[in-house]
C-alpha cells in the first residue's frame, strides 16, 4: 500500500512542470548562491570588518541600484514570454530582443550618473575610500541588469535547467576570483572577482537565449517596445522605490553608525539570504506558471496556494536553524564580527514574511496589475527609510546594524499584511461580481 502510494507520488512529481522547474531552480541556483555565500566568507576573513564595510556598501548597493536599472525587464519578459509561449510564438525573438535593448539602455544611463556621481557621494559619507567602490559599482550594474533581464526571458522560456547551470558557472567563477584577487588586491580585486562573476554570466546566459532561439521556427518582427516599456514602468518605479529606499537606509546606517555595521550587516544579511534562498529560487518559477495559466483559474488558483505552503515551510527549518546557531554562524568570519549575532537573529524574522510577499508580489504581476504592487512596495520603504533614521537618531548610532534590522522586520511585516488584504479583498470582490 505505501510502495504504491510512493509510486503515485513519485509519477505525479515527474510529471509535473511545476516541480521539474522548481527542482532545477532549487537544486542549480541555490549550488550557485552557496558558492557565492563561501567566497562571501573569504572574502570577509580576508579584508576584515573595516574593509569587508566598504565592499558590503558597494555590493549591497549594486543589488539596490541594478534592481531599479533593469527598468523592471526582468518580471516582464518572464510575463510577456511566458504568455506568448502559448498564444504568439511568431514574436519571441522581437520580445527578447527589444527586452534586453531597453534594460541595457536604461542601465546604461543609471551606470553612468553613478559613475560622475561616486566622488561627492563617497565625500558625503565622510569615507574617501568608498570612491572606488562606487566607480567599480557603475562597471557591475549593467552587468547585473542585463543578466537579471537575461533570466527573466529564460524563465519566461521556462528553461530553468539553463538557469541552474549558468548560476552554478558564475557561482564557480566568483569563488576561483575572489581568493586570488582579493589577496593580491585587496578591496579592489574583490569587487572585480563580483564583476568578472556577472560578466560570465552574462555570456553563459547569451548562449543559452541563442540556443533555444534557434528552436523558434518561424519568425515575424515586431516592434513592441511600447507595450514593454508601459507594462515595466511601473515594476521599475518599485524596483526603484525599493532600490532607493535601501540604499537610502544604508547610508544613513554609514552615516550615523559607521561601516562596520555595516560589514555586521551585511555579513548577516547574506545568511538571511540563506534563510529565502528557496523562494528566492522559485521567484521566477512562481511568475511564470502564474502567468502561463491565467485561462485556467483552477490550475492558477491551486498553484498559488501550492507555492505559498512551499515557500513557508521551505523558510521556516533554515530559519529556525540560522536563529539558533546565530553565535556558531558568526564565529566563521573572524574576531572582527564580535557582535553579529543579535544582527543575524533580528534579521532571521524578515524571512518568514518576505517569503510569502513574493507569491502575492508574482500573483499582481501576473493578473497585469503593476501599479497595485508599487503603491504597496512604496508605502513599505517609506516607512523603512523613517523608522531607520529615527532609530539611529534615537540611539545616536549605537548598535546601527541591530537598529537597521529591527526596522526591516517592521516594515516586511507591514508589505506582508498589505499585500494580504489587497489580495483577499480583490478575490472578494471577483467572487461577488460573478455571482
Amino acid at each position: 500500500m505505501i510502495n504504491r502510494v510512493f509510486s503515485s507520488l513519485s509519477s505525479r512529481l515527474k510529471q509535473s512542470a511545476l516541480f521539474h522547474d522548481s527542482f532545477w531552480a532549487v537544486f542549480g541556483n541555490g549550488l550557485g548562491y552557496a558558492m557565492l555565500l563561501l567566497a562571501g566568507v573569504l572574502i570577509a576573513r580576508l579584508l576584515g570588518r573595516d574593509l569587508y564595510g566598504e565592499y558590503g556598501v558597494a555590493k549591497t548597493n549594486m543589488l539596490y541600484i541594478a534592481g531599479f536599472a533593469t527598468f523592471g525587464m526582468g518580471f516582464t519578459s518572464t510575463k510577456f514570454i511566458a504568455q506568448s509561449q502559448e498564444q504568439d510564438r511568431a514574436h519571441l525573438s522581437s520580445l527578447i530582443r527589444d527586452a534586453q535593448l531597453i534594460s541595457f539602455l536604461f542601465s546604461l544611463c543609471v551606470a553612468l550618473l553613478v559613475a560622475v556621481f561616486a566622488r561627492p557621494l563617497a565625500t558625503y559619507l565622510e569615507e574617501p575610500g568608498l570612491t572606488l567602490c562606487f566607480r567599480m559599482l557603475s562597471l557591475i550594474i549593467v552587468a547585473k541588469s542585463f543578466c537579471t533581464t537575461q533570466t527573466g526571458i529564460l524563465s519566461g522560456l521556462k528553461r530553468f535547467q539553463d538557469i541552474a547551470v549558468n548560476s552554478m558557472i558564475s557561482g564557480g567563477a566568483m569563488l576561483l576570483l575572489c581568493v586570488v584577487l582579493t589577496y593580491w588586491f585587496g578591496l579592489a580585486g574583490a569587487l572585480t572577482s563580483l564583476l568578472l562573476s556577472q560578466v560570465v554570466n552574462v555570456l553563459a546566459n547569451a548562449v543559452s537565449i541563442r540556443r533555444v532561439e534557434r528552436t523558434f521556427g518561424p519568425q515575424s518582427a515586431m516592434n513592441r517596445r511600447l507595450e514593454l516599456v508601459r507594462f515595466s514602468f511601473p515594476i521599475a518605479l518599485q524596483e526603484s522605490s525599493f532600490s532607493l529606499c535601501n540604499w537610502l537606509a544604508i547610508l544613513l546606517l554609514t552615516k550615523y553608525s559607521s561601516v562596520g555595521e555595516v560589514g555586521l550587516y551585511t555579513a548577516s544579511a547574506q545568511w538571511n539570504a540563506i534563510i529565502t534562498i528557496i523562494p528566492g529560487l522559485l521567484v521566477n518559477v512562481i511568475l511564470a506558471h502564474l502567468a502561463g495559466s491565467m485561462s485556467d483559474r483552477t490550475v492558477h488558483k491551486r498553484t498559488l496556494h501550492t507555492m505559498l505552503g512551499v515557500n513557508f515551510l521551505c523558510t521556516l527549518l533554515p530559519f529556525a536553524v540560522v536563529y539558533v546557531l546565530a553565535s556558531y554562524i558568526s564565529s566563521f568570519y573572524g574576531p572582527d564580527f564580535v557582535g553579529m549575532p543579535p544582527v543575524l537573529r533580528v534579521l532571521t524574522f524578515v524571512a518568514i514574511f518576505d517569503c510569502c510577499s513574493q507569491v502575492f508580489r508574482s500573483e499582481f504581476i501576473a493578473q497585469g496589475l503593476p501599479w497595485t504592487v508599487f503603491l504597496i512596495r512604496l508605502s513599505r520603504d517609506v516607512l523603512l527609510v523613517m523608522l531607520v533614521l529615527l532609530l539611529l537618531q534615537h540611539s545616536g548610532g549605537e548598535h546601527g546594524a541591530v537598529r537597521y534590522a529591527t526596522a526591516l522586520v517592521v516594515a516586511s511585516v507591514f508589505h506582508f499584511v498589505m499585500l494580504l488584504l489587497v489580495y483577499w479583498w480583490k478575490s472578494s470582490f471577483l467572487v461577488h461580481k460573478e455571482s
